[in-house]
């Protein structure tokens, strides 16, 4: 009789028969196996005691599933005194004990798990002819062993939130062969550093600039160099430069120059849109928190308590605390910017007709619609009503504002439109950290009329040189930078220059070593991607089997 030849192989078997049912391969074999050895006592038995019939699920072809029948012999043990009377042979090149898919099935969809989670790789693994749910995906990742690493020499270390604000997590990288190598439940030195006594071969960390990971890492492996990260560098010199603007805005505020509206056309605007009572309540109980909140931190830090304390009290961050210290007042927050609008290309014609006169909001609609406006007549009535010096002669009786608008409140208005705002000092902080080239001309204007406060002209040269020093890695440039800024005497400043000095030997190797946290950063970003992958089943374990395996 011929063999019957399959596309895939079935060690240890001889098929039988092959046939098709339902898009469902079958095939038939028996075994060929003659002696095998007893999984007990460990010798070998050539006794048959009985046979039995096994049917695992194997690799689709041509798009249809493979169900195997695989008839298998159950040995008789013939040591005397073994535990084990009769057992089954082995086959641990197709499919292992209970199982009920074959290792190379398994493998498969093991890839598909770690690529796409269970509901993901459920679907599709059912459109490749391997149907699973997306529950037995996720217990095939968690029966996948750690995959093997060598020990590893040179290490990146950071944090990532299970539960943003609340729950943190270490992700530990291999910079030199590029993967995650372990992933920690929460983010204490004390953690870190048992992990790093079980791994004594790590001569160098990349870090960013955490105390808790400096304090691990000199409790768990004081042999090794730290390396300040430095982005996190240039990160830390923008928040300390945001803090400066802070404290100086009010003072900023009043050396703004006053709007030019002959440059543009535009008229300044003298009513705002009318908020309703519920915004206006919101928008002043929000003010009122922060006044609070600003009040006791100040009155905290009075009374002797620490920085981490006061955040710990508040449940803010320690960022947050330096940025309501640097503030001896608390100032007004920054007027929303204004979007760009479809009808910015009909504004200088309205300005036109409106200062010759016409105050008709229809009309004017109507005649920019002759010239392609699309939109409605809504926006031209917006834009009409925020120039009106008093209501239009067409409106109702009953909509006359007879107590709130007062002239003077009007003229008020005009004047506070008449000053240009001041961006939030986290976009106005780039004005100072961005080469001149990168700016655009109004930003440099308005650079130039800041620069006018003695103490952002000081600011500016040092950011600029420590930028320079940290991009340019002069190393020896530090000491001197250091020592300059603790002369400026500008309190956020030295407060950094301070916390570069504790942390001195760690940035000064950034200075000078190839080695960096990026690698790291990007494991983290993965990561995020991972856990939102897995919406509710991102359990630890789960998550970090995930992570570890690569796909």
């Amino acid at each position: 009789m011929t063999p019957i030849e399959l596309p895939f192989s079935l060690p240890g078997f001889e098929v039988d028969k092959v046939g098709e049912r339902d898009n469902l391969i079958e095939v038939i074999a028996h075994s060929v196996t003659d002696e095998v050895i007893c999984p007990t006592c460990q010798q070998r038995s050539r006794r048959v005691h009985s046979y039995y019939q096994r049917s695992p699920t194997d690799l689709p072809v041509s798009d249809r599933s493979v169900r195997l029948y695989l008839t298998v012999k159950r040995f008789r043990c013939q040591t005397p005194g073994c535990s084990r009377g009769t057992f089954v042979e082995r086959l641990p090149d197709l499919v292992t004990p209970y199982a009920q898919r074959t290792e190379r099935l398994t493998a498969a969809l093991g890839a598909i798990a770690f690529a796409l989670g269970g509901q993901a790789g459920s679907r599709l693994a059912a459109k490749l002819s391997m149907p699973t749910s997306g529950d037995t995906l996720l217990r095939v990742i968690r029966r996948m062993p750690d995959p093997a690493t060598d020990e590893p020499e040179v290490i990146g270390v950071d944090d990532w939130a299970k539960r943003r604000g609340r729950v943190y997590g270490t992700l530990l990288v291999d910079l030199e062969r590029r993967r995650v190598i372990d992933l920690l439940a929460d983010r204490t030195a004390e953690t870190l550093a048992e992990w790093l006594k079980a791994h004594t071969r790590v001569k160098t960390v990349a870090r960013d600039r955490s105390s808790e990971y400096a304090r691990g890492i000199a409790l768990g492996a004081p042999q090794a160099q730290q390396v300040a990260d430095r982005w996190h560098l240039l990160v830390n010199l923008r928040e300390a430069f945001e803090r400066l603007l802070d404290r100086l805005r009010p003072e900023l505020q009043t050396r703004q120059p006053a709007k030019t509206p002959e440059k543009t056309g535009e008229i300044p605007l003298l009513r705002r849109r009318h908020r309703s009572w519920q915004e206006v309540a919101a928008r002043d109980g929000r003010r009122t928190r922060r006044l609070a909140l600003h009040e006791k931190v100040h009155r905290l830090r009075r009374a002797g308590c620490d920085i981490r304390a006061i955040a710990r009290h508040l449940s803010l961050s320690r960022t947050s605390v330096y940025k309501y210290l640097s503030m001896s007042r608390l100032p007004e927050r920054a007027a929303r910017q204004r979007q760009p609008s479809i009808l910015d290309p009909y504004v200088s014609y309205l300005t036109q007709r409106w200062q010759a006169g016409c105050r008709n909001a229809s009309q004017l609609w109507r005649e920019i619609r002759e010239k392609g406006y699309p939109g409605t007549h809504r926006q031209v009535l917006r834009w009409a009503y925020e120039r009106r010096e008093r209501p239009s002669p067409n409106t109702p009786a009953e909509y006359l504002d007879q107590s709130a608008r007062t002239r003077k409140q009007l003229l008020t208005l005009a004047e506070a439109a008449d000053k240009a705002p001041l961006p939030v000092s986290r976009r106005l902080v780039w004005l100072f950290l961005k080469h001149t080239d990168q700016l655009e001309p109004e930003e440099r204007t308005l650079r130039d009329h800041v620069l006018t406060h003695p103490v952002l002209v000081t600011a500016k040269k040092l950011a600029q040189d420590f930028q320079r020093m940290v991009r340019e890695r002069k190393c020896r440039a530090m000491d001197a930078w250091l020592k300059a800024c603790e002369t400026a005497a500008i309190p956020e400043l030295v407060n950094f220059a301070i916390g570069l000095r504790q942390d001195y030997s760690a940035v000064k190797t950034a200075l000078s070593s190839t080695w960096s946290n990026g690698q790291t950063e990007g494991h983290v970003n993965r990561l995020k991607l991972l856990k939102r992958q897995m919406y509710g089943r991102a359990h630890f374990d789960l998550l970090r089997l995930r992570c570890l395996h690569p796909t």
